[in-house]
């Protein structure tokens, strides 16, 4: 095929993908799954950003409890993902595991209103909780199902509603504290509860049953749920985890670097922040579009590199111009990060989407603990600027791994 001609192809796969979407507009299906998606989007996000926050004021712990209470919530959230994941799997039914899950995160959230015991709400709010957050690799494996039944692109499908959950860590964060300054914590968490619920409602009202296909409830799906991924999958987890580990670091170290440090103010860090959000919706959108054409993995490469780059120069940039500029960079990578792996490990096993959508929310959350864990322990050493400079070497290396760890053809791209 000619160059002019494939991308005539090209332009033509993507005005597919766009106007088979837009031909759903109609459909009560996907209302049901655009609610869902934006439901717990915003639900999760008032949920994170406040909790810390609930634990020091409204249960009165310090530091110490307060990080071993996240990282069991976290090392409970991934067990009980990789769990639901594989047994969504097997009995084929993903619509009720996924009302079952917003259940769980209700009752987990409704905790946070009437619980005012540490190890109390640790026992009902965090494990309930954690056992609810399975809600999300379900959407995910959902999604992909969803867009498979329409004959839908799902790369861009998927990006398209990853797009509106970054679109909710917009809307979540600001709303979650206004209802906290309107009515205090109870207030906020009784409307996440309420959220939650309408979400479990709207799914079982809204969302078709899908069945599972044969061979995921065949002899394989009884055994490892996870065999069959090859090194190319492995080394894109670890990739993965690295990335999100230092876009973790990012979040918790931006605020205090820009304040402390360059000393320009909270506002400007809002900012900051909402440009990289605001850009990283229409970059996922048309990367999602575009990535068969590109190849899914050469795109996680070049969001390494680009990470590597973002993260090496950011402590040079003393001035606002330049830290505007670099979320150009930041935007890119976090929208590849956030939408195309989950689409490489869904092709990797195709028969078992649950259990590849739990392994990238597993790595997910791993990227954040360890996130967390390395801006605890390099900040007080190196300072609020130079730790950037450990992120560069972290998504250098996963840069690294994208490329030696790579299979012949393992990118994926059309080639003419």
């Amino acid at each position: 095929m000619t160059g002019t001609g494939f991308t005539a192809a090209a332009r033509g796969r993507a005005r597919t993908a766009y106007g088979s979407v837009a031909g759903l507009a109609r459909d009560g299906a996907l209302a049901g799954l655009v609610a869902n998606t934006g439901l717990i989007g915003v639900s999760g996000a008032m949920m994170s950003t406040s909790g810390s926050l609930f634990l020091a004021e409204g249960i009165g712990v310090g530091p110490l409890l307060i990080g071993l209470f996240f990282l069991g919530r976290g090392v409970l959230g991934v067990l009980s993902g990789l769990a639901f994941g594989a047994l969504s799997d097997r009995i084929g039914n993903r619509r009720l595991l996924l009302a079952l899950c917003t259940l769980l995160s209700a009752v987990g959230t409704f905790a946070y209103v009437v619980v005012r015991d540490y190890y109390l709400l640790f026992a009902f709010g965090a494990v309930f909780f954690a056992l609810g957050s399975a809600c999300f690799p379900q959407l995910l494996a959902y999604t992909r199902e969803f867009a498979d039944t329409r004959a839908l692109d799902a790369t861009f499908f998927n990006s398209l509603l990853r797009a509106l959950t970054s679109m909710a860590w917009v809307v979540g964060p600001p709303l979650g504290f206004l209802l906290i300054d309107a009515g205090g914590f109870g207030v906020m968490y009784l409307t996440v509860t309420a959220m939650y619920v309408l979400a479990c409602v709207l799914c079982l009202w809204l969302l078709p049953k899908h069945s599972a296909p044969a061979a995921a409830r065949g002899p394989r799906a009884r055994g490892n749920p996870f065999t069959g991924l090859g090194r190319s999958s492995w080394t894109l987890l670890v990739a993965t985890v690295l990335l999100l580990a230092v876009n973790s670091v990012y979040q918790i170290d931006i605020a205090l670097f820009v304040t402390e440090q360059l000393d320009y103010g909270t506002g400007f860090t809002g900012l900051l922040l909402g440009l990289a959000s605001a850009l990283e919706i229409p970059v996922m959108m048309y990367l999602g579009a575009r990535a068969d054409r590109i190849g899914k993995r050469r795109l996680v490469r070049y969001a390494a590199c680009c990470a590597a780059v973002f993260f090496a120069a950011l402590p040079l940039a003393g001035s606002r111009p330049a830290l505007l500029a670099l979320q150009a960079l930041n935007a890119f990578f976090m929208a590849v990060v956030l939408s195309i792996p989950v689409t490489i490990l869904q092709e990797a096993l195709p028969d078992r989407v649950g259990a590849a959508s739990s392994l990238f929310t597993g790595a997910f959350q791993v990227g954040v603990m360890l996130g967390g864990a390395t801006a605890g322990v390099v900040i007080g050493r190196l300072g609020y600027g130079r730790v950037f400079w450990v992120c560069a070497l972290l998504a250098a290396l996963a840069a690294v791994l994208l490329t030696t760890g790579r299979e012949p053809g393992a990118d994926g791209a059309r080639v003419p």
